[in-house]
């Protein structure tokens, strides 16, 4: 028997339609202004708290109802008997992914186009699928130190990450060179040799430019381009490192390293110029905040599924209602693998 849209609409709670409504018109307001812009910014920060609102009042109201009918009592055990089947249905989850987080949301941009902000995905712990290589432990550490440039026949000695370096020394002759000509300027850090070149960026409202990209690493003689077919984790960023302070991180694995009997993971946003590790302190100044790579204790599993949409729930709800600037903007890779 076919079942129309009507009658699926019927049998829903008004509640949830509110709430859906409520949503899609923060959707279409999202596609048609632009969030960066002051007034509009103020459009969609209204509606995400009219979400939440409406949330909030619809839980207080059921609760209100139920007291009325059934008294505080039943009430209250009612509310226990929910709570106890969210947690063993999470638990289940948990045991049959085999990941303390099976479920999750995206909350920037930096995985553009491939994950949007708001897509609620289903995460699993298994086996990962990224570039495996070997090193040893010292080599490990010194991803994380001293960066020596070639640029020009001279070699620079920088007390950070190139492109960090640059974002705070715009108009230093390196930066300036690194800008106008970016496969000419050769990054080593430890083991690792970084290449850039020039990647098309196309902007919210039309208009595309030009952005200096990370083109391709290479480790012991091979090149590593980026590779789509890699997979997408969530992680915990260590503590300490620039990314510990705005939770858990879902981006794609290059990666894999085996490093004095551990494991670790190199990882980068589609929509990022840079890996993770080479992203440093934007105040510039703290050389020494920056990201580590990635244990395998702090891997949360890997995204094995998403819903669109559906996350802008779980973001509204604990306080994260503006797009971060990078929303407006798409990198498009002229060399993937």
């Amino acid at each position: 028997m076919e079942i129309s849209k009507e009658d699926i609409l019927k049998k829903l709670p008004l509640e949830i339609i509110i709430i859906l409504g409520t949503l899609a018109v923060y959707l279409i307001a999202k596609s048609v202004l632009d969030p960066q812009d002051k007034n509009a910014g103020l459009v969609l920060l209204f509606l995400s708290a009219l979400v939440v609102f409406e949330l909030v009042y619809f839980v207080w109201k059921e609760i209100k109802e139920g007291v009325s009918r059934h008294g505080w009592k039943h009430e209250i055990v009612d509310t226990l008997i929910a709570i106890v089947v969210a947690v063993l249905l999470w638990a289940g989850a948990s045991v049959i992914l085999n990941t303390t987080t099976p479920v999750s949301a995206v909350v920037s941009c930096s995985m553009l186009p491939n994950l949007e902000r708001g897509d609620f995905i289903i995460v699993q712990g298994a086996g990962i699928d990224a570039y495996e290589i070997e090193m040893s432990g010292e080599e490990m550490q010194s991803l994380s130190e001293d960066t020596t440039v070639t640029a020009g026949g001279q070699n620079f000695i920088l007390p950070m990450p190139l492109y960090a370096y640059c974002n705070c020394h715009r108009t230093e002759p390196l930066c300036v060179q690194f800008a106008d000509n970016p496969e000419s300027v050769i990054e080593k850090t430890g083991p690792f040799i970084y290449h850039y070149g020039a990647c098309t960026v196309d902007f919210r409202n039309g208009v595309g430019g030009y952005g200096k990209c990370l083109e391709y690493v290479e480790f012991r003689g091979e090149k590593y381009y980026q590779n789509l077919s890699h997979d997408v984790i969530v992680y915990a960023p260590p503590a300490g490192d620039l990314f510990a302070g705005v939770g858990d991180i879902v981006h794609r694995t290059f990666f894999k390293i085996n490093a004095d009997g551990k494991t670790y993971y190199l990882t980068k946003g589609d929509n990022n110029p840079i890996f993770d590790i080479q992203m440093a302190d934007a105040s510039c100044r703290n050389p020494d905040i920056r990201n580590h790579p990635i244990p395998q204790e702090n891997v949360r599993g890997k995204v094995i599924g998403r819903v669109p949409y559906l996350g802008y729930l779980k973001l509204f709800i604990v306080g994260q209602w503006n797009e971060d600037e990078q929303c407006g903007w798409q990198i498009d890779y002229t060399t993937v693998r």
